[in-house]
């Protein structure tokens, strides 16, 4: 059984809530926890979704906002424990919402004891990891090959020396975070008594982390450039051998009565190179669904991102969308910036919520939340004793930043990463109670998705209209039985779309939604 059409609620549980009566609370109240995510279920019900994605909640090294893994199978204790997630799944599970979590197994800390025996050769963990010999010039040694990382706080290249073990270590993103060599079928066994672990406490399914890197050319040979001298990806992405390993995971999940869910993280090129790789990957995989990265452009390539994503998994059996996630500025500041409005929000949220696939909403989304006035009041640094809050002046600050249930000055959620005088205040969820307001309109639309033809799969023909602020598009069933015009008037004059010789007219940022 799997779930390709849900609406899942993203987590980030540093800032989303607390509460107290965890035997972990070391920082008392400073960061969120299970018990405040806990405390929560009756809200999150009250959104209609049917899952939440929890990012990770394990102990970590410091450099990867919790990416860079140090123990896959504790809890970091300003989370709380094991105790407390077991209960956070069992009260979820018993308001019918499914449990997803974070799982990182392209690459952990380099505080892993893993890779701190590796770097020791203490077998078998001496091939934990991918390392190989450097090249030689003369006098100087050069990393193995021309692969790059995605990013990294020291360079570009995906490779880092380590003078203990006289090799270069790969690392797909930031040195700090070693790759996993997936290539290795004991560290695949090692990793799936990970994933057992979890799904024996009552986790429904799994996120998968950067599903992309999944192991590499054994050989590491150059990827090959084209004209422009961009990299061809074809040796350090898409392997075969990560692909094989997806495939063990999904046996695990399908061992169970009910069949766990795999939510991989996946990006793609482009290129016709990368589109053809990308269908075949969807065609074969047996992940249940693919998210592809957040649809974090303007308005104006909305578009093109829809129609290429569409191009990838015809009907959008396989795509899972958001407009927001942990990685990227509020989307109504992102999209709209000073001329946001709660119009404009609510459908960005519609729009959203037509698309064949599942849907991700993150934490705030659903309040309209935008930037604070500026990235400095982002956060409370008085309550703040890991310093896990230093400006890094990254667009993904003011995403992190925050959750308000509400504006009281005794709520205890004010003792989060919200700066007192943000602006998050003013869209608590306790100033939200009226009708037309931007959580009651997210309710509805929830409701109106399930019991609707955007909530099956099928196709979306985006209609001529000149102008990246008027979103006209036919949203149809797979059989093209049903079909819904969609008209999205994002700008602040009026528009008029014509279909079928029938004109529409839209008053400034106003939206309607037409059987034909």
């Amino acid at each position: 059984m799997h779930y390709n059409n849900e609406v899942i609620y993203q987590i980030y549980p540093l800032t989303f809530n607390y509460a107290l009566g965890s035997k972990t609370d070391p920082y008392k109240g400073a960061y969120g926890n299970l018990k405040g995510i806990t405390a929560l279920a009756d809200y999150v019900k009250s959104l209609g979704v049917d899952a939440i994605w929890i990012t990770p909640i394990y102990p970590s090294g410091g450099h990867g906002f919790g990416y860079d893994i140090t123990d896959y199978c504790a809890i970091d204790p300003k989370h709380g424990d094991i105790d407390d997630f077991k209960e956070l799944c069992e009260v979820y599970h018993a308001h019918q919402i499914r449990v997803y979590i974070d799982q990182v197994y392209n690459h952990c800390s380099i505080k892993h004891e893993w890779f701190k025996k590796s770097v020791e050769g203490i077998k078998p963990y001496d091939e934990f990891f991918v390392w190989a010999d450097p090249k030689k010039i003369g006098d100087k040694i050069y990393p193995p090959n021309n692969w790059l990382s995605i990013w990294d706080s020291l360079g570009s290249s995906a490779w880092t020396f380590h003078p203990t073990r006289e090799q270069y270590y790969l690392h797909n993103f930031d040195w700090a975070m070693p790759n996993l060599n997936l290539n290795n079928p004991l560290v695949q066994d090692t990793i799936l008594d990970v994933s057992k672990f979890w799904f024996d406490l009552g986790v429904d399914g799994f996120r998968l982390d950067a599903v992309t890197h999944y192991a590499c050319d054994e050989q590491l040979r150059d990827n090959p450039t084209y004209a422009n001298g961009v990299q061809m990806r074809l040796y350090d992405i898409d392997s075969s051998n990560g692909a094989l390993f997806i495939n063990r995971l999904k046996d695990l999940c399908d061992s169970y009565p009910v069949a766990k869910t795999l939510l991989a993280e996946y990006s793609y090129d482009k290129s016709p190179e990368g589109f053809a790789k990308a269908c075949e990957i969807f065609r074969t995989s047996r992940c249940n669904a693919f998210f592809t990265g957040a649809l974090n452009e303007h308005l104006g390539k909305f578009k093109q991102n829809i129609i290429d994503d569409l191009n990838v998994s015809a009907c959008g059996e396989k795509l899972n969308w958001a407009f927001s996630n942990h990685d990227l500025e509020r989307a109504a500041s992102r999209v709209f910036g000073a001329g946001v409005t709660p119009a404009k929000t609510k459908m960005l949220i519609s729009l959203l919520l037509t698309l064949p696939g599942s849907i991700c909403i993150y934490q705030g989304e659903e309040l309209g939340l935008s930037n604070p006035q500026s990235i400095e009041k982002c956060k409370n640094k008085t309550n703040d004793p890991l310093g896990v809050w230093t400006d890094y002046g990254n667009p993904w600050d003011a995403g992190r930043a925050g959750f308000a249930m509400s504006d009281s000055r005794d709520d205890p959620s004010r003792k989060l990463a919200l700066h007192p005088a943000a602006i998050h205040y003013r869209q608590a969820v306790s100033r939200q109670k009226e009708e037309d307001s931007v959580l009651n309109f997210t309710r509805q639309m929830i409701q109106k998705r399930k019991h609707s033809i955007f909530n099956e799969y099928g196709h979306v023909y985006f209609l001529e209209y000149h102008g990246d602020e008027v979103y006209p598009y036919l949203r149809t069933n797979q059989d093209e039985s049903k079909k819904v015009l969609c008209l999205y008037n994002f700008s602040s004059y009026g528009a008029e779309v014509w279909y079928n010789g029938k004109r529409y007219y839209l008053e400034p940022e106003s939206w309607q939604h037409h059987n034909v």
